[in-house]
């Protein structure tokens, strides 16, 4: 049995996004852990087991200067960094960069972890960053991925280069996993809004997740759209 995980990305520039990649199998092609043969490891194959790679659409720097709010950069233009860099917390160099992509399932619950740090990668993001990891019910939660990430300690530089690994991602589930993309529209994007804006204005904060997921009641709305929207 395969499980179908809808993803789409909703950058203007959406067209450059790649499918997310299996881990263990470019692991198990690189030529060292060929020769070595910690590739046939069991265990190792386990634990990466339905976990994917994401790569980066953009190159793109900035980095934390003494006397400023935000973060500096001379890459793009300001409508570039309004859009995808967003200060968490100047002061702890705490940021995200947003590359918006979204994932979505029909079956009824299928957990999904980001923001998992690129382990078997060095580059940018593992000499540079710590990321945060999260994990919600794709099956249940129509929204956008964050990507948040503190800068080490004596680093005040973020770095990210196209096509470089930048986060994990995994499925919670021993099914093999079947990407389908498709394209986001003006439908889709107003569904995507409503659940972002219905935790919006509340006396009381919510703080657990199956209180959110109570909330969407369009899920069949957003599977149609999603489908008569595939790539």
């Amino acid at each position: 049995m395969a499980i179908t995980v809808y993803w789409a990305c909703y950058e203007p520039e959406w067209m450059r996004a790649k499918e997310p990649e299996p881990v263990y199998q470019n692991f198990s092609r690189d030529k060292k852990n060929l020769d070595t043969g910690i590739s046939l490891c069991p265990s190792v194959k386990d634990y990466m087991n339905n976990t994917f790679s994401m790569k980066s659409m953009y190159d793109y720097e900035f980095e934390v200067r003494e006397g400023m709010d935000g973060a500096w950069t001379n890459t793009y233009n300001q409508e570039f960094y309004d859009n995808h860099v967003m200060v968490r917390s100047r002061e702890n160099k705490l940021f995200s960069f947003l590359q918006k992509t979204i994932f979505f399932t029909e079956e009824d619950s299928l957990i999904m972890s980001g923001g998992i740090f690129p382990y078997l990668e060095d580059n940018n993001i593992t000499q540079n960053c710590i990321t945060i990891p999260g994990k919600f019910d794709i099956g249940k939660w129509f929204r956008m991925m964050d990507f948040a990430f503190f800068l080490r300690d004596g680093h005040d530089k973020f770095i990210i280069k196209s096509d470089e690994i930048y986060q994990y991602v995994h499925f919670d589930t021993n099914e093999k996993i079947v990407f389908k993309q498709f394209r986001m529209d003006e439908t889709l994007h107003s569904y995507a809004k409503d659940i972002l804006r219905s935790k919006d204005f509340k006396a009381k904060k919510v703080t657990a997740l199956k209180d959110h997921y109570s909330l969407m009641k369009h899920k069949k709305s957003i599977i149609k759209q999603i489908k008569d929207n595939l790539i």
